[in-house]
């Protein structure tokens, strides 16, 4: 295959192989609504669920039903009551919960079982368990409203659940939970997918909405409860997500093809995330960051572009660098220096994660160390470059001389690497 296409195929499968490997064994919770399986989009899901277990993720499905609920009340001349958007589930209206939530599990199931037993998945022996996971309790009496078989989850059966996981099973929870006095109650999907996520310890969170989701990339979830242009959707799943343990979830359309797929398989993903702090941050360094610098920096160090540091070195001036962080890890560092010249600090160790340089973050720690020197009353920074002259140029530095060096720097300046001397005033 030469086309262009051929070549973003390539692409696609070089960038995905890593990620094949990484999520092999983890375990995915992927939460819809029931509007979501009404959808001409649902089947495509079914099949990309069927990959990602084929591909050995332990899969975990937890499905809403409002809708089918709405139409099941409607047929039987029922009108469905809400309060805070909460469902109150009369007694007259439990059976007909059962039947559509009972229907709608039978269905998903049904699609399920065709994906897998395609010839392309026939030798992996998947299976879709469902079953009695939940053990529910009554909501209660709120603001004098009685949600009667309405419920919140009491137990989840989580070893059960882990046993079909480890007999490489696809586990199907559905949104109705028993009380040991053998009541049925109606459970909000996506309290039953944090709940499970949480007692299985699950790697990923993933919920795909029924809506087109026009969201920035990484959102905080106490901004989210906020913000009054949040949609309800967002406002409850923030609200649940800072009322739990869990530190962040993922937020995908399920009408976009491949949605999960790309999330999953993909540098970049495709989603959103909400986390319960903020995802990237910037903070001093501490010695347990030693390994996440030591690695970001040395293949700059092997190509000459830095003077090699060792772990003992680093250790020793460890409270002179500043890091950004990404999901705990380190992808980018900078370092600030003290100078035999009062008024000068020498700004080192200028990193970037190749991955993460269309962020403005070398942007970032420029600020931070430029604010920190500021604070010291330094009134200039120094810096020492071979190959970004350009790029520290462009931020207003200006060509120095070597004999223009605080003292310390000139005496240990080295001539063969000819460096630029590089100075900004931060008056």
């Amino acid at each position: 295959m030469t086309g262009s296409g051929g070549n973003s195929s390539v692409h696609l499968l070089r960038e995905a192989a890593p990620y094949i490997y990484q999520h092999r064994s983890k375990t995915f919770i992927i939460a819809f609504p029931g509007e979501a399986v009404e959808q001409d989009s649902f089947r495509r899901l079914i099949q990309d669920l069927a990959i990602i277990a084929a591909l050995g993720s332990r899969i975990v499905i937890a499905h809403g039903s409002r809708a089918q609920i709405n139409q099941r009340l409607l047929a039987a001349g029922r009108v469905s009551h809400f309060h805070h958007n909460i469902r109150i589930t009369t007694p007259e209206d439990i059976s007909l919960v059962e039947e559509a939530v009972g229907h709608l599990r039978i269905q998903i199931e049904k699609q399920l079982s065709h994906a897998l037993n395609q010839p392309s998945f026939a030798g992996e022996s998947i299976g879709i368990c469902s079953g009695n996971y939940l053990t529910a309790q009554p909501l209660g009496v709120i603001d004098g409203v009685d949600y009667s078989h309405t419920g919140k989850i009491r137990r989840i059966a989580h070893r059960l659940i882990e046993q079909q996981l480890d007999n490489h099973n696809i586990v199907l929870v559905s949104p109705i939970g028993y009380s040991p006095s053998g009541e049925t109650y109606n459970l909000d999907y996506e309290q039953v997918a944090l709940g499970v996520a949480k007692e299985l310890a699950a790697d990923k969170i993933l919920f795909l909405s029924d809506h087109d989701l026009q969201l920035p990339r990484e959102l905080v979830a106490g901004q989210v409860t906020h913000d009054p242009s949040a949609s309800p959707f967002l406002l409850k799943l923030a609200s649940l997500l800072l009322h739990s343990e869990i530190e962040r979830i993922h937020l995908l359309s399920a009408a976009q093809d491949g949605a999960l797929l790309l999330e999953l398989y993909t540098r970049d993903g495709i989603g959103s995330m909400i986390a319960t702090e903020q995802f990237e941050t910037l903070r001093a360094a501490t010695v347990e960051d030693i390994s996440g610098i030591l690695e970001l920096i040395q293949p700059l160090e092997q190509r000459g572009v830095l003077i090699k540091r060792s772990r003992e070195q680093l250790e020793l001036e460890i409270g002179r660098f500043h890091i950004i962080t990404r999901d705990r890890e380190v992808i980018a560092c900078v370092a600030l220096y003290e100078t035999d010249d009062p008024q000068v600090a020498e700004l080192a160790c200028l990193v970037v994660n190749p991955q993460y340089r269309s962020g403005n973050r070398g942007d970032k720690l420029l600020r931070h160390v430029s604010q920190l020197a500021q604070a010291q009353n330094k009134t200039h920074l120094l810096v020492l470059t071979t190959q970004t002259t350009d790029w520290f140029r462009e931020r207003g530095f200006e060509k120095g001389h070597v004999e223009a060096l605080p003292a310390n720097k000139k005496s240990l300046y080295n001539y063969q690497r000819n460096s630029q001397v590089l100075f900004k005033s931060l008056a």
